[in-house]
């Protein structure tokens, strides 16, 4: 050994590392370095970009002493169940526990976006203290790296954000070259030299790679709307941006494609003891050139203080009447239950005339057509709102709207054919009062058109225009536009409203059901003698209609209603409401058959195994012996690094173990797996071989001892 080439030596000393020694290379450790750099550097924007300092402290110490010492904890074998744990652990934390107990705030196209960035560092730290042959790191870590810089850009921020997100991507992309150059470095690679070539390659390849970091973070903030409309319908076709007129804007034709993109999923839940009926989504005022806009910001609403008794620690309660004299018991008395089922952003559905609102936010928005928002609503949570009838009407003039509302409420279009005004007047004829008009309008379109899905409009030609003028069939879009226009045609203010119609009642879960192929478009008119009324011009063939399903269909939803509810009380409570909904539900007649019924079958269970057991010869004590050697030479060996794995017989480990070094130790410890296999397999398993094989063992251990004298010395 003492004449061995220094090289040699080196290379055994990686190699040949004997049990519970764990030795590591110049290279390694530089690898180790540029890794804890890495996870230093994702710790870093996290907590920047999404308020994490305790977790990214804690992240950022673990990394730097992980790499300061020689500390390994788990096993190459534990390690490998790792993955399906932390996937596990995410989806309970994201199912039950409170958001408030999640750190980081909400990104905007990942709701979750810090919590999944903390698993992946988490997952990163972890393998800094396994153990492996070579003690080296796994060379897909920085592609874990840049998945999590990737999401970390899943936030609104300010320019100085945008630009330190950028430096953030210039140094990941650095790291990630200098990891994979000190991984080539490694001992033993003939490959490790770098010529001049290779190093003006890399100097070129990095800097085009950090110039399209910076270029591809610039445009992610500067586009960051229009990849989330992108990335929203390429994940899922049914929730455009534009869905059932859900935006700033309502092109005629976005609620078809809401009713025939997966028209039977569920798109809310109303629990109400009356029929919901038409719950709105968003108003518009203005109509131009195919699509109705909105023509004023929403102004913002606090919370008043007042406390339901349906209110939980989250909710707040938010009023819509501004006169307190109004506000009496006529004006809640029918109360709303709402929990969408798929995301509808900030959107808030309610009913004509809402008078109360009560909802996880700390703040609402509200538009001069009584339009509520929300930008902050956690997902998959319910809002309960209040109305003062069921009418269809809003009698309630809060908030008041200004003269210049009201132009823009009996406006209409640029360049309008004359013949709509000309029809309008003619439906009306010898109408005075509101209430007459808007019904002569109703009656015109019943009686003059026919309902159908889809319409075929010529090129160049204004879509409503050639509605009223052709009448050709179409649907419920193209009714209340044009119902709308032709009431402003004769001084009736009016607006276009999109949103969901809930008929459909679940008989077992005793709640109300609108789909998506019951989005709706109708209009809105103000007539001075009764408030704001609903106005419906469409047949009644295009009407969101109650379906029959069946009972399994309506037992399934009703479970899923009843989890979805059970998950958000539980998230809003904490840890007692959790505990407290497990009580309630086992108290329950149905489950406490069933938790007897499992009680019953698991000390059948038992008795039956004791019996069996009972019947079976006892194990030699002699065989329970020489297998407790074995496994505590199997020990010994993975805590080195080495551990033999399940499908491997004895003789294949002990080649293994020989292949994988050339100290005594080695062979030593293949040639005791080869006796323990003769041994135990031969039949003769006796009080001789077994203290044949123990002291064997104690041998080991003095050869090992020295070996460790010997590498400790050199």
């Amino acid at each position: 050994m003492s004449n061995q080439p220094a090289s040699e030596s080196g290379r055994q000393e990686s190699h040949a590392t004997s049990p519970g020694i764990l030795l590591s290379t110049r290279s390694w450790d530089s690898q180790r370095v540029v890794a804890a750099l890495l996870v230093i550097l994702q710790a870093c924007a996290l907590g920047y970009f999404f308020f994490t300092p305790v977790f990214s402290t804690i992240v950022i110490a673990a990394a730097v002493f992980a790499t300061v010492t020689k500390t390994r904890l788990l096993s190459s074998q534990l390690s490998q169940r790792l993955p399906i744990t932390l996937v596990i652990l995410y989806a309970i934390q994201r199912t039950l526990v409170p958001l408030s107990w999640s750190a980081g705030v909400q990104g905007f196209l990942i709701p979750d976006a810090a919590l999944i960035v903390e698993y992946l560092l988490v997952y990163q730290v972890v393998r800094f203290f396994v153990r492996s042959e070579d003690d080296g790191l796994p060379s897909f870590l920085p592609i874990l790296a840049i998945v999590a810089v990737v999401i970390i850009g899943d936030t609104r921020v300010d320019s100085l954000g945008r630009t330190v997100y950028q430096l953030i991507s210039l140094g990941l992309v650095m790291l990630v070259l200098a990891f994979y150059m000190s991984r080539r470095r490694s001992v033993g690679d003939a490959r490790a030299h770098f010529s001049r070539g290779h190093v003006g390659w890399l100097i070129v390849v990095g800097g085009i790679c950090m110039v399209a970091a910076w270029v591809s973070a610039s445009g992610l903030y500067r586009y960051a709307r229009q990849i989330e409309d992108t990335m929203n319908a390429f994940i899922n076709p049914s929730l455009r941006p534009d869905s059932a007129g859900f935006s700033g804007t309502g092109r005629i034709g976005s609620v078809a494609r809401q009713k025939g993109s997966s028209g039977d999923r569920v798109a809310l839940r109303v629990y109400s003891p009356q029929q919901p009926g038409y719950l709105r989504g968003k108003a518009f005022g203005f109509y131009q050139q195919g699509q109705w806009q909105r023509e004023s910001q929403p102004a913002q609403l606090m919370p008043t203080g007042y406390v339901s008794d349906y209110t939980n620690d989250a909710d707040q309660v938010f009023e819509f009447i501004e006169d307190g004299s109004n506000q009496s018991d006529q004006s809640f008395k029918s109360k709303l239950d709402i929990w969408p089922n798929q995301s509808f952003r900030e959107v808030l559905f309610t009913p004509l005339g809402v008078t109360r609102l009560q909802a996880p936010v700390e703040k609402v928005s509200i538009d001069i057509h009584r339009i509520i928002t929300a930008e902050t609503m956690p997902p998959d949570t319910g809002y309960v709102a209040w109305r003062s009838r069921n009418d269809g009407v809003d009698s309630i003039e809060s908030p008041m709207l200004k003269p210049s509302d009201w132009t823009t409420l009996t406006a209409l279009p640029d360049k309008l054919d004359p013949r709509i005004v000309e029809l309008a007047k003619e439906i009306v004829g010898e109408a005075v009062t509101t209430n007459d008009k808007i019904a002569a309008i109703e009656n015109f379109f019943l009686d003059n058109f026919e309902y159908q899905f889809g319409i075929d409009v010529p090129s160049g030609t204004d879509p409503i225009a050639y509605f009223l003028i052709q009448r050709p069939p179409a649907h419920c879009e193209f009714f209340a536009s044009g119902a709308a226009l032709l009431l402003r045609s004769v001084g009736v203010p009016c607006r276009y409203v999109t949103g969901l119609v809930a008929v459909e009642k679940n008989e077992i879960g005793d709640y109300w059901v609108a789909r998506n192929r019951d989005a709706h478009a109708w209009a809105e008119a103000y007539d001075p003698e009764r408030g704001w009324v609903l106005v419906e011009a469409t047949p009644a063939s295009g009407l969101p209609q109650s379906m029959e399903i069946s009972r399994t269909k309506q037992f399934w939803d009703a479970v899923q209603a009843w989890w979805l509810k059970l998950v958000a009380s539980i998230r809003a409570g904490g840890i007692g409401r959790f505990l407290w909904s497990g009580l309630s539900l086992m108290i329950r007649p149905m489950v406490l058959v069933g938790f007897a019924m499992l009680v019953s079958a698991i000390t059948f269970r038992y008795w039956f195994r004791r019996r069996s057991r009972a019947n079976v010869k006892p194990t030699d004590p002699k065989v329970q012996a020489i297998q407790r050697l074995l496994d505590q030479m199997d020990r010994r060996w993975e805590r080195a690094g080495l551990g033999r794995r399940h499908h491997e017989t004895m003789h294949q480990f002990a080649a293994r173990l020989q292949a994988n070094g050339d100290s005594s130790d080695h062979e030593h410890a293949a040639a005791w797996y080869r006796q323990f296999a003769t041994i135990r397999y031969s039949g003769r398993v006796d009080t001789e071989s077994i203290e044949t094989l123990r002291n064997q063992m104690d041998v080991g251990d003095s050869a090992k001892n020295v070996t460790t004298d010997t590498v400790a010395a050199g």
